[in-house]
């Protein structure tokens, strides 16, 4: 009789920790990171899992931004998007109008939405069903910065005509053989590098009401104009400047600070190297924030799956993990109070 009772429980217990083990919820988060960056992401998940055993991250590399942005728009088209993803401003106007993406606002309490920056919340902020809706949060967000070579400049220039003079003085013909072996200033040009120097020079894209565009202006001409001038003292290149930076045949470059990482590795025992605010152009010396944000699906996605994304989506934005991300990938952090931390302000 007693075997019995002992087999009975030991069937119950058996039972009872099936019923208790249920399936976890796998998420599927396409994305853009790359070396570094994705390291970082992959350590974000790892430690949101052990906190979060019930839910499976599967990061899944897209490629580039523009492979991103196409894969995206495809698997929506087809009702099969991953559950999220990072996009751009642009990339999320389309999923709105598809009526694919689950707005966030509902599920991030207002302590943190006060927490990240106003320009942030703007960004991430449009128009859905006739009303304004926080749709995305902000996530790998970078700022231009002036990369410099320290055993060649001592002092960074501060003004554009002090960035054009050094990038004279830095370019150089080494051995005589009439080719430039040292160039003072590198161009990459894509259209965030000519838009930093527009807004600089007073430019505005759009009229206020947004139905024309203000780039063909004197702005426009004042920042094309510079960078005619600077051109001749540049290497210019569609590829990342970052490996002619770190072999030496570029002094100085603007690039994104996510640029930090592999500036770092390719400088290894070559030079030194330090970053500095950017040279101050004729109307201001402000650096464009820059970077995507990330959206749920609502699109061909279950409930559990939406909940569980939302959970990751506001713990990667989490001072913890804003902080790890900043340090590691050279992106900003998104959260006030992480951007005024002793911490933050002493990296």
């Amino acid at each position: 009789m007693r075997k019995f009772v002992l087999l009975a429980v030991l069937v119950g217990l058996a039972f009872g920790m099936v019923a208790l083990a249920a399936p976890k919820v796998t998420i599927t988060f396409w994305h853009a990171m790359t070396r570094a960056h994705k390291d970082a992401l992959t350590y974000l998940a790892g430690k949101f899992m052990e906190t979060h055993p019930d839910i499976q991250i599967n990061l899944v590399y897209q490629g580039h931004y523009g492979d991103l942005s196409q894969k995206l728009l495809a698997a929506v088209l087809a009702g099969k998007p991953p559950v999220m993803a990072q996009m751009y401003e642009d990339w999320t106007v389309k999923f709105i109008d598809a009526g694919a993406l689950l707005p966030l606002e509902p599920y991030v309490s207002e302590d943190i939405l006060a927490d990240i920056p106003e320009s942030l919340i703007t960004s991430n902020t449009f128009e859905v069903d006739g009303k304004k809706v926080l749709v995305t949060l902000p996530f790998n967000k970078s700022a231009m910065v002036l990369f410099y070579n320290t055993d060649l400049i001592d002092k960074p220039p501060t003004t554009w005509d002090e960035l054009l003079e050094m990038a004279k003085s830095l370019t150089v013909d080494k051995d005589g053989d009439g080719k430039i072996d040292q160039y003072g200033f590198g161009i990459r040009p894509y259209p965030e590098f000519f838009i930093e120097f527009f807004h600089q020079a007073g430019g505005v894209i759009f009229s206020k009401d947004m139905t024309k565009c203000l780039i063909n202006s004197e702005a426009g001409i004042t920042a094309m104009d510079f960078l005619l001038k600077i051109k001749p003292y540049s290497l210019y290149q569609t590829r990342w400047l970052s490996e002619p930076f770190g072999s030496g045949r570029v002094a100085m470059y603007i690039g994104s600070s996510a640029g930090i990482p592999y500036v770092a590795t390719y400088s290894a025992g070559h030079h030194g190297w330090n970053t500095a605010a950017l040279p101050v152009g004729p109307a201001n010396g402000e650096s464009l924030i820059q970077g995507t944000n990330i959206g749920v699906f609502s699109l061909g996605t279950t409930e559990e799956q939406q909940q569980a994304a939302i959970e990751f989506a506001k713990f990667l934005i989490s001072p913890e993990a804003t902080r790890y991300w900043a340090i590691k990938t050279g992106y900003l952090p998104v959260r006030i109070s992480v951007l005024s931390s002793p911490e933050w302000e002493e990296y």
